[in-house]
Order: structure tokens, then C-alpha cells, then sequence
């Protein structure tokens, strides 16, 4: 490589070192040759050292890739690992009940209270069935233009009467333009906020002055849905978890209604997300506005 380098930057060098009549070029050549030999060296040094970084480096990438693959992978097998117990989980105890309530019918000492026990666990199990085939579906197919003043009053129904059931108050501030609009699924959407509240409701039905708030923002990019309820709030443990399928601090719950308000979010470019406050907590729902 030095000679290399040596030959194409300063053939003069090799001109005067042969004409030796011209003693007064000699020893300017030869510093001159030393000086080209010397960056030959170094470049030929650097190259062969940048080869081998690029291929460490390369390496070290692939390692990397393979890695993150692996840690994928894992992560598909835990995501199904719950999702098999929570299944479980639901399935088995209906079952159960089902089971008891078919034996004492076939023992004949069946009675009222025996037939709204197993009608009861029937609609618990269609019920979580239905569920979770909603969460499990592959996004959505069904995205239109939505008037959001529309929506909002379709949605403002629907909630009233879930509060009216639970006995808890509602506060709204949903007053919105009426030019303004977004895309995407307009039952998903619907059913996410609903979800929402109902667990807010939920959060706080143990109280005299239970109360549920549904108000919205709206930016230039984004319509911001705000839900929040006078209940007992989200522990710290559970912050980062609330939101996974089947996680649930109830006793009838299956743990379905947040993790699926959480993937319709997520389907629409949106994001769910929740924070503690003074009394209660705030779900704040996200979604890119369409006009």
C-alpha cells in the first residue's frame, strides 16, 4: 500500500533520486519518499483497522437483530401465556358452576335459584366471548368520516343510561363545533369510550356522591377525550398494567374492557393512557381528528 501510494503521489521522488547529477534534489526526494512511505503506512494501518470495526460492527448488528428477534419471540409466547390463562381463567369457573347446577338437575332437586344460577353463568361466558373476540380481531375495516358533535350525542346517551343502571352521576362538557370531525371506526370508537366510563363507574359506585366526567378538547391535530371518575384511583403496581388483557382488580371483571379501549386506540393512530388525581383518576383517549 505505501509503495503503492508512494509510486502515484510522488513519481518526482524516483526521477531524482536517479539522476544523481542533481545532488542538491537528493535529500529533498528522499525526506519526501520517507514522508510518503510513512502516510502509505498509517493509511494502509487505518484501513485494515476500519475493516475490522466494520466488521465487528457488523457483528455486533446482527447479534443485535438476533437478539431483538429472540426477545420478540418471548414476548409472543408470554402475550399468549396470559392470554391462555386469563381463557382459562373466565372458562373454567362458569364451567364449574354449570357443571354443579347440571348435577343437581339430574339429581333431581333442581329449583329457581339452581336455573338463574347457570342462566347467569351462560351470560357470563357469551358475554366474555364476545369480549374477547372484539380484542381479538384484526383492526378495523369499518373507518368513515364522523361527525363529532353526532358522535358525541349517539355517545352521551349511551353513557346516561349506563349511569342511570349504576346510580352514578354524570357531568358533560362535550359541546363541540359542528364542522368538526375524525376518521376511523365509529362503533369502535364508541365502545371504547364506553368501556371507559363503565369502568369509572364501576371505580366508584361504593360512594354516595359517586360522579363520572366526559369532556373533550380539541386541537389542531387531535381530539382529545378526557374520562374521569371520584373513585379510589389506580395503584402504582397496577399503572403499568391496567391496560394489559385480562388484568382486573374485580371480581366479576374479565379484564377485557380497558385492554380493548386500549387496542381501538391504538388502531387509530391514538394512544390511552391514565394518571391518578386528587380523588380518582383521568383516562385520556387520543385520536388524530380528521378535519
Amino acid at each position: 500500500m505505501s509503495v503503492l501510494l508512494t509510486m502515484i503521489y510522488s513519481p518526482s521522488a524516483y526521477i531524482h533520486l536517479l539522476n544523481l547529477n542533481f545532488t542538491h534534489h537528493v535529500l529533498p526526494s528522499m525526506v519526501e519518499v520517507t514522508m510518503v512511505y510513512a502516510v502509505g503506512l498509517l493509511a494502509g494501518y487505518l484501513s485494515g483497522k476500519l475493516k475490522k470495526e466494520k466488521l465487528k460492527v457488523e457483528k455486533v448488528s446482527s447479534e443485535m437483530l438476533e437478539l431483538e428477534r429472540q426477545i420478540a419471540h418471548d414476548d409472543r409466547l408470554r402475550v399468549l401465556g396470559q392470554l391462555s390463562a386469563g381463557i382459562a381463567h373466565e372458562i373454567r369457573n362458569p364451567l364449574a358452576a354449570i357443571k354443579s347446577g347440571i348435577s343437581i338437575i339430574k339429581s333431581g332437586k333442581s329449583n329457581d335459584q339452581v336455573i338463574d344460577i347457570l342462566s347467569s353463568e351462560i351470560e357470563h361466558l357469551d358475554k366474555f366471548i364476545d369480549r374477547f373476540l372484539q380484542y381479538a380481531r384484526f383492526g378495523t375495516d369499518q373507518k368513515n368520516h364522523i361527525n363529532l358533535s353526532h358522535f358525541m350525542m349517539e355517545l352521551t346517551e349511551l353513557i346516561k343510561l349506563a349511569a342511570s343502571r349504576k346510580h352514578v352521576q354524570i357531568k358533560l362538557t362535550t359541546n363541540v363545533p359542528e364542522d368538526t370531525c375524525l376518521d376511523g371506526d365509529k362503533n369502535a370508537i364508541k365502545q371504547a369510550l364506553l368501556n371507559i366510563a363503565i369502568n369509572g363507574m364501576e371505580a366508584c359506585a361504593d360512594k354516595t356522591d359517586a360522579l363520572v366526567e366526559l369532556a373533550v378538547d380539541i386541537t389542531e391535530t387531535d381530539i382529545i377525550f378526557y374520562i374521569s371518575d371520584n373513585g379510589h384511583g389506580v395503584s402504582e403496581k397496577n399503572i403499568q398494567t391496567i391496560f394489559e388483557p385480562f388484568f382486573t382488580t374485580k371480581a366479576e371483571g374479565t379484564g377485557l374492557g380497558l385492554a380493548l379501549a386500549s387496542k381501538i386506540a391504538r388502531e387509530h393512530g391514538g394512544k390511552l393512557s391514565v394518571e391518578n388525581l386528587e380523588q380518582g383518576c383521568c383516562f385520556t383517549l387520543q385520536i388524530k381528528r380528521g378535519c
